[in-house]
């Protein structure tokens, strides 16, 4: 007779070890640990695709009036914030993230940070390994406050990587200058 807690167990652990996506097979090795399952790669097996691009070492913010880039000076800006304004007077904010992009691609940036989350529409603009992602959001969506704190601030892109954006003052400057001009809030 088994008991109800054991069987519980029991049924926890097969069903967790049925939903590993382990690219492996398990065999029983040989050795101190005999008897006991390893993993081992499978010949021939479908690999994980390439690693995510890596942001470049020294990239820092950089301001020109209204648009604010980070990245290594000297090359170009691995993510671009520009204050824009649409015809009503609204002021947006587009956002420009270059990395790996697949033709009419659509995804969220996730900014992470300041005790926030952002998931941001982005389309692929231009494809190939360094393709260009752009999105616009209205400059007084709550979401853009995670640029506003003091802290770093994470910038993930599916396929994309992750870029790691230094604290500064910089992008709060901005969006506050930004959110200033909105002459559509003027009108409420």
């Amino acid at each position: 007779m088994t008991r109800p807690g054991t069987l519980a167990s029991l049924t926890l652990a097969l069903a967790l070890a049925a939903c590993s996506q382990s690219q492996g097979q398990v065999v029983a090795s040989s050795g101190p640990a005999d008897g006991y399952p390893a993993r081992l790669n499978l010949v021939g097996a479908e690999q994980p695709q390439e690693v995510a691009p890596r942001q470049p070492e020294g990239a820092q913010w950089l301001a020109a009036g209204e648009r604010l880039s980070f990245g290594v000076p000297g090359q170009a800006p691995l993510l671009t914030l520009t204050c824009e304004r649409d015809p009503s007077g609204a002021s947006l904010i587009r956002l420009v993230r270059t990395t790996r992009a697949e033709s009419g691609a659509k995804a969220l940036l996730a900014l992470i940070g300041n005790g926030r989350i952002a998931r941001l529409p982005v389309n692929a603009m231009a494809d190939g390994e360094a393709g260009r992602w752009e999105g616009l959001v209205p400059a007084v969506d709550p979401r853009l406050d995670v640029l506003k704190g003091i802290n770093s601030v994470e910038a993930t892109l599916p396929g994309g990587g992750t870029l790691q954006l230094k604290s500064s003052g910089e992008p709060r400057r901005l969006l506050e200058a930004c959110r200033a001009r909105d002459l559509s809030r003027a009108a409420v």
